[in-house]
């Protein structure tokens, strides 16, 4: 009794650690004073109002959003075909192949980025969205095979036998069979991958001159003038990734009482 109210109280201590950034940005984002404050003397929606009216931040977020669509549909389309690849391979052979998949959570971005702009100049590709979102993609990956592989897991393999038995071809017997239950993990998996994409700053430092993310917008605001508004931006973020990240979530366990036997 005594270890378990422990570990709970050790979990909240954790949490709230965590989200304490979150309790300082978002009231700071409300802020009407020209430096960033806390706790705010006044509550206003001016910083809000100044990201929305800014077509150089508009801009940087339309940039990255782009860039995050695209790397989603790459990553999670190559990363779904690899986590069924991995499934159907010989069992002693499938954890060297996830390894060999998720490989790139394991490697630092820098050395990342700076292998992808050694081959963009090489080719003649900076400063490209695509060349971004290939990249990006290679980091998100991993990420769709982890969630996707835990799916197909659970499906029972016997079903899509059953439906070649009764004389579906292999694409039929997959689509009907073992896609649909995995339709909300590939969502998930979907929507983080987006995130990956759409937060990451140190690829994109290496690989855009001409034109800027937000996460590199917002770096160099917080470089060279460290406007209240990046605090409005992060509020932004925060809300949106919060309820992206329930979404998902929700979409797992679903996957789960889908599959459970």
């Amino acid at each position: 009794m005594k270890a378990s109210l422990g570990l709970r109280i050790y979990f909240w201590v954790v949490v709230a650690y965590m989200i304490f950034p979150v309790l300082i940005v978002i009231p700071v984002s409300f802020s009407s004073s020209e430096f960033l404050r806390f706790p705010p003397q006044d509550i206003s929606a001016r910083w809000y109002m100044a990201y929305f009216n800014d077509p150089v931040w508009i801009s940087a977020t339309v940039t990255s959003f782009r860039v995050a669509v695209l790397s989603t549909l790459i990553s999670t389309t190559v990363g779904t075909m690899a986590a069924l690849a991995i499934s159907r391979a010989p069992h002693r052979s499938q954890t060297p192949l996830t390894y060999a998949a998720t490989v790139p959570i394991l490697i630092p971005h820098i050395f990342i980025a700076l292998g992808v702009l050694i081959l963009a100049l090489r080719l003649g590709l900076t400063d490209s969205e695509i060349t971004l979102a290939l990249a990006h993609a290679a980091v998100a990956m991993p990420f769709v095979v982890l969630i996707t592989s835990a799916a197909i897991r659970q499906i029972d393999p016997t079903i899509e036998r059953a439906a070649r038995v009764l004389g579906a071809d292999p694409f039929r017997a997959f689509r009907v069979a073992t896609l649909p239950p995995l339709i909300p993990a590939i969502v998930a998996a979907a929507i983080f991958a987006f995130f990956v994409s759409f937060d990451e700053l140190i690829i994109a430092q290496f690989l855009m001159k001409g034109s800027e993310t937000l996460p590199m917008r917002i770096w160099a605001d917080l470089r060279l003038d460290i406007s209240p508004v990046v605090a409005a931006v992060s509020g932004l973020l925060i809300v949106v990734t919060t309820l992206a990240m329930m979404i998902a979530e929700i979409l797992r366990r679903r996957t789960v009482r889908t599959l459970a036997p």
